[in-house]
């Protein structure tokens, strides 16, 4: 005890309170980071969960090394507070190495793909490799932070337990803040590129402050063996029965950080199922995981001061730890009323606070516990007698070990063996024996007692009942589901339909809406002359991409994020995709859509991409600056690329920012529409060279394919009637719009917003009056009479484009009940084609009859 008192006070608490603080920014700057490189390397790696799984395990390996070598060099050093300092600096440093990394790997992907082929293993070896190259440096520097400074501030067992704990703790919760800085306000407001030299700031300035404290205070003498000996010698009756064993410290190691990530993980994928699954939801469960884990240290720092033993305490921790998780389930069923949507028609603030609110409720309780298990072990380590450095050193490498190995495990394991309700129970019940493990070894009537409670509860937590995986309505039916780390994509059967969903509520396609969804490929192949190749990115349920069959193709290649969606397709909607999962010219790919492009080495006609949901987490790279120039380079001169919007999505401004964005890559951009919703209008954009023109001879030759024969094509191909106008008409609109690029994602952070505002009343999407202005204001400022994209066609043909602006007017009032401005209109559309409200467009009439896609 003369010892510890003899060490000055402001060694033994100013430098501390410096060191605290200084550990919470580290913490703050360091998330910021993974949040980047998350993002950075997902874009060019490909956002498919493997790809991300990659760039994880990258990281959690160099945490896992670093933490080995520093925690032994650490007893070496005579001032690791200084080391610490350097450290910081050299992270700060070598996460500079992302930039040109990057470069790289975007120049060279393509030819790498050509050497090695596209199998999809080796180039995920590849993508592991280059992540660990990119990202080893500066995470092998961070997993080294804390073994250094448990060396400074661990001078014997008691310091090392109780500091450390607090250390533990201050460094989650900066890493708390971190996340909620960047998803809420940084990458919003500065983008990527000013955020990342944010976190290489403050990391300086960590490392800078920290050789300033070192200069400034007294350095602690090293640690003898003797000092670490000192528990053992004085509380001997404390001690000497509350280790655990070298194994069990190990083990317990390696599982709280295996199966605490392996948790966060599978709850990620439970609130995927009410959510709004935003870059704002995803990061609100973040940052409630890392504030509880923070509590947890908090809490740990408490109980290592309690006099009971640390193995009973670590049993009740393990225990509690597999309660609250395997009963999470439940509560979140419980809480959520059967897996409903949250808050739905919410204002913004309203949502937010309601997806907080729910991982307050579900996932606090648990990762507390979580949360206190690792810093714990400070205490509960055996008397190995090493340096506190080495002790922390061994404590970093083995949870980061398992932090590499949970996720993958829990993601791509579990998820498809056993889904996710079992999932969760599975990582329930291996709390459970960890704290069984910790009991066996001991003897007596109390080994017994305790056993059975523990077999006991794991026996619960096993016939536990399951909620619910998809919430149904009145008449609706499971007929199929999938489950694994994209989501959970299901087959509901309703009255007189077949729905494919992601995540319980976002439909990606039905099969009463199946002559819109091949509207889809036949509006952007009408328009080119011969289209041999087509590229569609996205496949949902197969029919766009079988559609292209009707025309003269060759190959047809669909690119499908989600690979559980291509197998729910071809067995239930093959009868909708005109043979796409049989015909030879097809090749379905796996893959994400960028990273596709990225590696392509052909060239494509026509490339045509699906309807991507604005607000989705993810799906706004793909309306960025940098995807649609991507694209240009993979299309053969006189290519087509056609981008879908489903303008019932999207609010005037979102739209804005897609369209200037497009059109800023595109210097020939129209407008084109799929059917003639006036609530669930979709509609492309489609990007040609400058100075392309509308063909009529194409499109007489073309319009077959689209309508059979029905029109005959020597008369009227009326193709006109899907033509919107041309983006030159509201150029004005679109100067001084904000782009979306990879560095600002506008879109990726506006959506959610606009679109919950939309949902809550306070805004709008393009539907009903916005539609019709957005229409007017095309037709209006450049009438199809004076629109040089249409200048070849013949004065009857271009009146179509009238008659077809006439008739999405006339089917509104009609819906409406506005029978007297419905007989104008169609009085006007009688003049300008006397015959096509009773014979042409009668095939037009039955196709979009009762058909309002139900896409989200």
């Amino acid at each position: 005890m003369k010892n510890l008192l003899a060490i000055p006070k402001f060694e033994r608490s100013g430098s501390f309170i410096f060191l605290c603080a200084l550990f919470l920014l580290s913490g703050t700057a360091g998330l910021i980071f993974q949040v980047i490189w998350m993002y950075r390397l997902g874009l060019v790696f490909g956002n498919a969960a493997y790809a991300t799984a990659a760039t994880l395990s990258a990281f959690f390996l160099g945490l896992a090394l670093g933490g080995r070598f520093f925690g032994k060099a650490s007893a070496r050093f005579k001032r690791p507070l200084r080391l610490y300092g350097f450290m910081e600096l050299g992270i700060a440093v070598t996460a500079l190495l992302l930039i040109p990394g990057l470069h790289f790997y975007e120049k060279y992907y393509s030819d790498i793909v050509s050497f090695l082929g596209v199998s999809r293993s080796v180039l995920l070896v590849i993508k592991f490799v280059f992540g660990i190259s990119l990202l080893f440096f500066p995470s092998f520097l961070m997993g080294g932070t804390f073994p250094v400074l448990a060396q400074y501030i661990g001078k014997n067992r008691i310091d090392l337990s109780r500091r450390g704990t607090i250390l533990y703790a201050v460094n989650t919760l900066g890493a708390a803040l971190g996340a909620f800085a960047a998803a809420f306000y940084l990458l919003a407001r500065y983008g990527v590129s000013a955020t990342y030299s944010f976190a290489m700031a403050l990391a300086l300035s960590v490392g800078v402050l920290a050789l300033v404290i070192d200069r400034f205070y007294k350095t602690p003498r090293p640690a003898t063996l003797e000092a670490f000996d000192w528990p053992e010698k004085h509380e001997k009756s404390t001690y000497a029965t509350s280790e655990l064993g070298y194994g069990q410290f190990i083990t317990v190691a390696f599982f709280s950080g295996a199966l605490a990530l392996a948790a966060e993980t599978l709850w990620t994928k439970m609130f995927a199922q009410v959510l709004q699954n935003s870059v704002y939801s995803f990061a609100a469960i973040l940052v409630v995981f890392l504030l509880s884990l923070g509590l947890g240290g908090i809490l740990s720092h408490v109980l290592v001061r309690l006099r009971a033993p640390s193995t009973k305490l670590l049993i009740l921790l393990l225990a509690s730890a597999a309660i609250l998780i395997g009963i999470s389930p439940t509560v979140f069923s419980t809480v959520t009323n059967g897996l409903e949507y949250l808050a739905v028609n919410a204002s913004w603030l309203t949502y937010i606070w309601s997806v907080f609110k729910l991982s307050l409720i579900v996932i606090m309780p648990p990762t507390i516990i979580l949360g206190a298990v690792f810093p714990f072990l400070l205490k509960a380590a055996p008397t190995i007698h090493m340096p506190s450095g080495i002790i922390a050193g061994k404590l970093v490498l083995y949870n980061s070990l398992g932090g590499f190995v949970g996720p993958v495990v829990a993601g791509f394991v579990l998820l498809d063996l056993v889904g996710l309700w079992n999932s969760i129970k599975i990582i329930a019940v291996l709390y459970g024996i960890l704290a069984l493990l910790i009991v066996f070894p001991a003897s007596g009537k109390k080994k017994i007692i305790q056993l059975l409670l523990l077999v006991t509860l794991i026996f619960g937590i096993f016939v536990l009942k399951n909620p619910p995986l998809v919430q149904l309505k009145t008449g609706e039916k499971v007929l199929d589901y999938w489950q694994s780390s994209d989501g959970v994509v299901s087959i509901i059967q309703l009255a007189g339909n077949l729905e494919m969903r992601l995540d319980n509520f976002y439909v990606l396609g039905d099969s009463k809406s199946f002559l819109v969804e091949q509207m889809q490929a036949h509006v952007p192949l009408m328009i080119h002359p011969a289209p041999k190749n087509v590229a569609f990115l996205g496949l949902g349920t197969g029919i766009t991409a079988g559609a292209a069959f009707n025309h003269d193709v060759e190959n047809v290649v669909a690119v499908e994020l989600v690979s559980n969606v291509v197998t729910a397709a071809k067995r239930y909607f093959s009868p909708w995709t005109n043979g796409l999962f049989k015909d030879k010219r097809a090749n379905i790919v796996a893959d994400d859509a960028r990273n596709f492009l990225l590696g392509a080495n052909k060239k494509f006609d026509v490339i045509i991409g699906d309807l991507f949901t604005p607000w989705h987490a993810g799906t706004g790279s793909l309306y960025t600056l940098e995807h649609f120039e991507q694209v240009k380079k993979r299309l053969s001169p006189g290519g087509i690329f056609a981008q879908w919007l489903p303008l019932y999505q999207l609010t005037p401004e979102n739209f804005n920012t897609i369209a200037a964005t497009f059109a800023a890559v595109y210097p020939q951009v129209t407008l084109w529409r799929a059917d003639f919703s006036k609530d669930r209008a979709s509609i492309v954009l489609v990007g040609q060279e400058a100075g392309s023109q509308l063909n009529d001879n194409t499109l007489r030759k073309n319009i077959v394919h689209v309508v059979g024969k029905q029109i005959d094509p020597e008369n009227n191909h009326m193709a006109g009637l899907f033509y919107l106008g041309n983006l030159e008409a509201i150029r004005n609109r679109l100067s001084g719009v904000e782009l979306n690029t990879d560095d600002r994602r506008s879109i990726e952070f506006k959506a959610p917003i606009l679109s919950q505002q939309a949902n809550s009343g306070s805004a709008s999407y393009i539907t009903g009056k916005e539609l019709d202005d957005l229409l007017t204001l095309l037709n209006t400022n450049l009438p199809a009479g004076k629109d040089p994209y249409l200048s070849n066609l013949a004065e009857e043909e271009i009146r179509f484009v009238k008659v077809g602006a006439l008739y999405h007017r006339y089917l509104r009032y009609v819906s409406t009940g506005e029978e007297d401005k419905a007989k104008k209109i169609r009085e006007q559309i009688q003049f300008l084609a006397p015959d096509f409200l009773h014979t042409e467009t009668k095939a037009i009439n039955e196709k979009n009859k009762g058909i309002q896609t139900n896409k989200k």
